[in-house]
């Protein structure tokens, strides 16, 4: 179905593709994975046309992409769910974005009701259907552009980290119905970091250097399965464990949480609701009487499946917006944007407006008026610290693979050394390295040693196993309700 034949590519700054050879089979699920900056989303954006080859030849079902006439036809064939959801919504509404794809590819009327039942029910997200994109999370934004282009009907559907935000719970029910499309026919081509996504595949390939890996050729998948065996039910039996016999957390919320607001605590949030567009047709509550109390030092883990009110509440400690009712002090004040809170969001392209990389690490350390020779040396540190190479400083961020981006996001927030940092999925589309780079540097930060050295972390995840093993105290969200607060021993007591 696609055949890429000596496909080369290069971006003004530096060659990332380098002679690849590659068929896909119709009727294949392909797993590809490789490291962060390897050229795996460039490969996907070549598939369908949105990149040209600089040289050599791709093909989907006989067309080339380079032939300008054949390129609707090839994007109809090839679908593509990138990581970042709000890249890809063109709708005010979830089923206006939906209508909007099938009515371009000239699905008919009566067709259009029925795939969109149809794919909202198979992701678990019908009563999204009226609801506002711009008011859904991260989570749920995701699941509703997978949910857009399952319902086109591609021959070839192409997952560029697509789950990286999901919940595990969520997670499982993607990859069954991918694997259910993947049963009547459809090409399914998964691009992830996460060997756990790759269980189904019937081939995985690794990128190296912007070369398939001959190493990571692993034609029938044997590895992907033995890493999947057995894991299948382990994240859903772990949440069972931590709730009580009614299905609900149970609630042992003592210290802080509980509403006892002790001296060191710096961050007080007391009777915290919010609801989105109050008064209004659109009206979506987010938080419901949240009390939290977080101790100065240390890390306090936030988690919560998705659409749980985690990012707001990240957002209003940030100062990005103002209760609907109950208050938030830090240190005694109420938090007001640019204050002493840094906050990297889930999708890093979103942080920068520098030229180079350098410029957007150095910035706040100039607006801090630190002297020029004292800043240079801190963007150095800090880039080690986030553990990129010094050699992308002068690159342009939104040049970087998704990875790098997240990665560069997270040394601009904590180079100024803030006293708060709040870490909203900050190992979201990372590979093991890379994730294990930004865990060891949130662990010295708490201690106080390397860059943003002495800060109190934040971390938002749904990769509860890395919370656990960074975090002090956890607190649960869900549906907009803590329902949990309490010590890291304690909500390991209850799985």
């Amino acid at each position: 179905m696609i055949e890429l034949a000596g496909i080369s590519f290069s971006y003004p700054e530096r060659p990332v593709l380098r002679d690849v050879n590659l068929r896909i089979r119709s009727g294949e699920y392909l797993g590809v994975t490789g490291d962060n900056g390897s050229g795996k989303t460039t490969l996907v954006k070549l598939l369908n046309g949105l990149l040209l080859p600089g040289e050599g030849q791709v093909m989907v079902n006989g067309a080339s992409t380079s032939d300008r006439e054949s390129l609707l036809a090839i994007r109809q064939s090839v679908g593509i769910v990138f990581q970042n959801p709000d890249a890809q919504a063109v709708g005010e509404t979830v089923e206006e974005d939906i209508v909007f794809g099938l009515e371009n590819i000239g699905v008919p009327a009566s067709e259009i009701d029925r795939r969109i039942e149809r794919y909202l029910g198979m992701l678990g997200i019908r009563k999204l259907r009226d609801r506002n994109i711009s008011l859904l999370s991260g989570g749920q934004k995701q699941l509703v552009n997978i949910a857009a282009v399952m319902a086109m009907e591609p021959a070839c559907i192409v997952f560029d980290e697509a789950l990286s935000m999901l919940d595990a719970g969520n997670r499982k029910n993607v990859l069954l119905r991918i694997s259910e499309m993947n049963r009547r026919g459809t090409s399914i081509i998964q691009i992830t970091h996460n060997p756990e996504d790759l269980g189904n595949c019937h081939r995985v390939i690794a990128i190296s250097e912007g070369r398939i890996s001959p190493r990571g050729l692993v034609e029938d998948a044997e590895e992907a399965n033995e890493t999947n065996k057995g894991k299948g039910g382990k994240e859903e039996k772990r949440e069972r464990g931590r709730r009580g016999g009614g299905g609900e957390f149970r609630d042992h919320r003592t210290g802080p949480g509980s509403g006892v607001f002790r001296e060191g605590c710096g961050i007080e949030i007391r009777h915290l609701s919010h609801t989105y567009s109050p008064g209004t047709e659109w009206a979506v509550p987010a938080l419901k009487d949240v009390s939290l109390a977080i101790e100065k030092g240390g890390v306090t883990g936030i988690v919560g499946g998705i659409g749980s009110g985690k990012s707001t509440l990240a957002c209003l400690i940030a100062g990005l917006g103002t209760p609907t009712s109950g208050s938030i002090t830090i240190d005694g004040r109420p938090p007001e944007p640019g204050g002493n809170v840094r906050i990297l969001f889930q999708h890093p392209e979103e942080f920068f407006f520098e030229r180079t990389v350098r410029e957007a690490v150095a910035f706040g350390l100039s607006k801090a008026g630190l002297p020029e020779d004292a800043v240079g040396r801190r963007v150095l540190s800090t880039i080690d610290d986030a553990g990129l190479d010094r050699s992308i400083l002068g690159e342009s961020p939104f040049q970087l693979s998704s990875g790098e981006q997240r990665l560069a996001a997270f040394a601009v927030s904590i180079a100024t050394k803030p006293g708060y940092v709040i870490l909203d999925e900050p190992t979201a589309g990372l590979d093991q390295r890379s994730r294990r780079l930004v865990l060891d540097a949130i662990k010295r930060m708490t201690r106080g040693e390397g860059a943003g050295g002495g800060a109190t972390v934040i971390c938002i995840s749904h990769r509860i196993r890395e919370v656990l093993g960074i975090a002090d105290r956890i607190a649960k969200l869900s549906a907009g309700n803590l329902t949990f607060e309490g010590t890291n021993a304690m909500y390991r007591d209850q799985v």
